[in-house]
């Protein structure tokens, strides 16, 4: 299962390399890949923190999180349905801030808790997805800190630290070491690659963190 996980990200990955930047002649392209990667990780980011988290129960806890993503019942709601343009968080009862309050406290309830991250899960992802329009409609604001988040760079980071989890000697104190004072030095760096925002950053070692973990796990 996990081969399987792992065989559609390096897809997904390839897939949609450079669909980050924007052309004023390929903007269908750019609504269509965004849509396609905005999908997928309502899929394969819950199966990742399942397999991550959860044990021998994993498959279970991931059913539960995929479930979670019927809370966009509530664009029957909204006019026009769907709106590529619209941003879901604050629009939508089920994303509104009382509602995401609410899937913070379920996760504190065992009986509730695989629900509950797969809920915020499902916002976390719609909350990139958001970022990521405005930026496409010039919208955003504090580009510094909040542009392009996720990318394709991000499934490199999750890849690699697979990898490097595949080393007994390498614990989480490396993991996070590494990490931290790569983002560090990525800011004295001369190179487009390492001209992030700190959003970026932070979801780049979030992503280090699942592969490491999800790397550990696969190793017993």
């Amino acid at each position: 299962m996990l081969n399987k996980i792992l065989l559609i990200l390096f897809i997904w990955g390839f897939a949609f390399t450079g669909s980050d930047s924007k052309h004023d002649d390929d903007s269908l392209k750019f609504i269509n890949s965004q849509k396609i990667v905005h999908l997928s990780g309502h899929l394969l980011l819950p199966i990742s923190i399942a397999y991550t988290g959860f044990g021998l129960n994993w498959k279970n806890a991931a059913k539960v999180m995929i479930a979670s993503n019927l809370v966009d019942i509530d664009h029957l709601l909204a006019t026009p349905i769907y709106d590529p343009d619209r941003c879901s968080i604050g629009t939508h009862p089920f994303h509104s801030l009382p509602a995401i309050g609410i899937y913070s406290a379920m996760t504190l309830n065992q009986r509730t808790q695989e629900l509950g991250i797969g809920l915020l899960t499902h916002m976390a992802v719609d909350f990139v997805d958001c970022i990521k329009t405005k930026d496409r409609l010039g919208k955003l604001k504090f580009p510094k800190y909040y542009r392009d988040p996720v990318n394709t760079y991000s499934l490199s980071h999750l890849i690699i630290w697979f990898g490097m989890a595949q080393f007994s000697e390498i614990e989480s104190r490396h993991m996070f070491a590494l990490s931290i004072g790569w983002e560090v030095l990525e800011l004295q760096l001369p190179y487009k690659f390492a001209q992030e925002s700190y959003l970026n950053k932070f979801c780049d070692i979030v992503f280090n963190s699942l592969g490491f973990y999800m790397g550990k796990k696969n190793l017993k």
